[in-house]
């Protein structure tokens, strides 16, 4: 095995000397060629997939995060001007949760340290200290909330007068550095003036100005845009509670129509009015009477009969007695019945709570044309399924008309076009490669045709009936050594005819001489 590989080396090497200057830069070109595209193959193809692990980093958590990941070996890139750590994407998962595990980045990195002072230090030194270290804190703090990269915060607070009450309330000053393509929202920054506020004694959010590096003035718009009414008294609370009653039943009728229509072939929007007032309803409810008992009382009056005295002075006279009839007895009844009837009562107490609904609309818009019909049918379906209710004023509008789909036509467009033109640049790559690879087939292929292409040389014919005999590589490199080498007597012979053609003088004495050393 050894030495086949030895006689390999040998002919190879022959093969080379025996190339022309020219015939040995073009193949020293192509195989450097070849290397460097199997170089780009190979690292193209052995490269690792780089992922963000984390994003936005100070200086100083940067560094932790590298050094930590030096010592566990795993390889990693800085970009974004270091505030970037990628890593290969087989090793994000488990390298975040081992840097997890050991508190990196920790929320501790760029804290101030703990205050030192030194004897002989004023009370106005001590104060301007612990100001900057609250300042530090706060800028810190503030740089936690998700979208700022980096803050600074400014307090400004009066000293003391005379009898060490101020003239002047403190106020504070914050600069946000954001990310880029990052806005906070109003409740972000009231949240950032809440917190340097009630750090500084006497500080009032109002007090607390908040500016973007864009010089923009984000303190005013979050006062001007808090929420809640002041006419009608509607707190956030109230405003949030109403917002999620919209979405949970807009979310429903969308639900349904997606089913009904298709998905995005309608758009569903619900205002719910709540009542946020507490109140109790008593109420009594009186059915049929029944009779219960009946009593009946029966009054029965009689009198005897008495002599009949006339009327006037007459018969008033006792002095002149005068009989002029008499009347017979008397007798009287009453009745009298006492009923007592019972009355079917309902007595009803309610509480109704706070957040009942007081009215809802709901508008429904179809992104095709509906007729009377397919309007009223699918004006009772969003009803049942919104829950409308005509009694309380509640009320659907339904309109067919199609969507204006115009930027979302132009969106989709560019889109196609961005990966039409990277599906190009793929294409144009792997074209590149593969027309790369199919050169370097091509040479090779014609260098070992060359290399076993037989050379023209004195070869005698074979014999008619004698059969071919196979030369082996050996002996094929050879013949083709000597059909490319002349031989001496060759070489001397055509020196001789040149010779004759130019000097003949000097011919005839150089045979003469050779014709004397034979003899």
């Amino acid at each position: 095995m050894n030495q086949r590989i030895k006689e390999y080396g040998q002919q190879i090497l022959n093969w080379w000397k025996r190339q022309s200057l020219t015939q040995r830069l073009r193949l020293g070109v192509i195989s450097a060629l070849a290397l460097s595209v199997v170089l780009v193959l190979i690292n193209w193809v052995t490269s690792p997939n780089w992922q963000p692990l984390y994003t936005n980093l100070s200086p100083r958590a940067a560094g932790q995060i590298t050094t930590q990941l030096t010592q566990m070996k795993v390889p990693y890139q800085l970009t974004n001007q270091g505030r970037t750590v990628l890593v290969p994407k087989a090793h994000v998962n488990q390298v975040r949760v081992d840097l997890a595990d050991l508190n990196i980045p920790s929320s501790t990195v760029g804290m101030p340290q703990p205050l030192h002072f030194s004897l002989g230090e004023t009370n106005q030194e001590i104060t301007l200290t612990q100001l900057a270290d609250l300042e530090a804190t706060l800028a810190q703090t503030i740089n936690s909330i998700n979208g700022v990269h980096n803050s600074r915060v400014l307090i400004n607070q009066p000293p003391p007068a005379l009898f060490g009450e101020s003239a002047a309330n403190p106020t504070a000053s914050v600069f946000l550095d954001l990310n880029l393509g990052v806005s906070l929202s109003a409740s972000q920054v009231r949240g950032i003036m809440n917190l340097v506020a009630h750090s500084v004694a006497g500080l009032t959010p109002k007090e607390v100005t908040v500016v973007d590096q864009a010089g923009t003035l984000l303190s005013q718009n979050a006062l001007n845009s808090q929420p809640g009414s002041s006419i009608t008294g509607t707190s956030q609370a109230e405003l949030a509670a109403e917002d999620q009653i919209d979405n949970q039943i807009a979310q429903k009728v969308t639900s349904m129509l997606d089913q009904v229509l298709g998905p995005g072939a309608a758009v569903v929007r619900v205002n719910a009015s709540l009542n946020f007032n507490q109140s109790s309803i008593h109420s009594i409810l009186y059915g049929k009477s029944v009779l219960s008992s009946q009593k009946v009382t029966t009054k029965t009056t009689s009198s005897k009969g008495a002599a009949a005295v006339p009327a006037g002075a007459q018969g008033n006279t006792p002095a002149y007695p005068v009989t002029t009839g008499a009347l017979g007895p008397s007798k009287s009844q009453s009745n009298s019945t006492t009923s007592h009837w019972l009355v079917d009562k309902t007595s009803t107490n309610q509480v109704v709570p706070a957040g009942s609904i007081n009215r809802m609309t709901v508008a429904v818009a179809v992104d095709k044309p509906l007729s009377k019909a397919q309007s009223a049918s699918l004006k009772s379906l969003v009803s049942s399924a919104a829950g409308v209710n005509a009694k309380r004023g509640d009320v659907v509008t339904i309109m067919g008309q199609p969507f204006n789909r115009t930027q979302v036509n132009q969106a989709l467009k560019q889109m196609a076009q961005a990966q039409k033109i990277q599906q190009i640049h793929r294409y144009i790559l792997d074209g590149v490669l593969g027309l790369l690879g199919v050169i370097l087939a091509i040479l090779l292929w014609r260098g070992i045709s060359k290399l076993r292409r037989p050379m023209p040389g004195n070869f005698e014919p074979a014999m008619a009936g004698a059969p071919a005999q196979s030369l082996s590589v050996t002996d094929l490199l050879n013949e083709i050594r000597q059909a490319k080498e002349p031989s001496q007597a060759e070489m001397a012979k055509g020196h001789l005819q040149e010779m004759l053609q130019k000097d003949p003088e000097g011919a005839a004495r150089l045979i003469r001489a050779w014709i004397q050393e034979d003899e």
